[in-house]
């Protein structure tokens, strides 16, 4: 894995031991590396992304890795995140604050959200990159400050929390 994966890949390989094994949900799930990854660690996984091809790739990769995992063609406002159903909850480089509510109702107590994304820095390496897809400094702690925070960095353009719910 190259760049932005391999990162990806880090945080996820650092944090994810903190929760319970039971269910994940990989918001935003792009082509399934997280959630195979998790699947092969024995959670059991729930992943959507918007996109069509990409929930095909990760469809395929899922069943060349021998690994079971409930992949859904869906849009974050249209997933139904449920109550206290998920152990873990991975949202990686994306960025819906309308989920963030729904993302605390569907944690279970003692449940762990990893979480990280682009910061408003980020337009100073990508200026094309539509600012209201960045997070302002400090945006999770507050939206998450409810939470045990086992871990919260903003170094650079991005940001990254790992929170448990109590």
């Amino acid at each position: 894995m190259e760049g932005r994966e391999s990162a990806l890949h880090a945080t996820l390989t650092r944090f994810y031991h903190l929760a319970p094994y039971g269910r994940a949900l990989d918001i935003a799930c792009g082509t399934g590396e997280t959630s195979i990854y998790l699947a092969k660690k024995g959670f059991s996984v729930e992943a959507f992304d918007v996109s069509d091809v990409a929930i095909r790739k990760a469809r395929l990769k899922a069943k060349r890795e021998g690994v079971s995992v409930k992949f859904k063609p869906l849009d974050a406002d249209r997933f139904s995140f449920g109550v206290s159903r998920y152990n873990l909850i991975l949202n990686f480089y994306f960025l819906n604050r309308n989920t963030f509510p729904k993302i605390k109702r569907s944690l279970k107590s003692g449940g762990v959200l990893i979480f990280e994304t682009y910061n408003e820095d980020h337009s100073s390496v990508n200026p094309s990159f539509n600012p209201s897809y960045l997070l302002r400094k400090g945006e999770l702690i507050e939206e998450f400050g409810d939470m045990e925070i086992l871990y919260y960095c903003e170094v650079s353009n991005i940001t990254t929390l790992v929170a448990r719910k109590p």
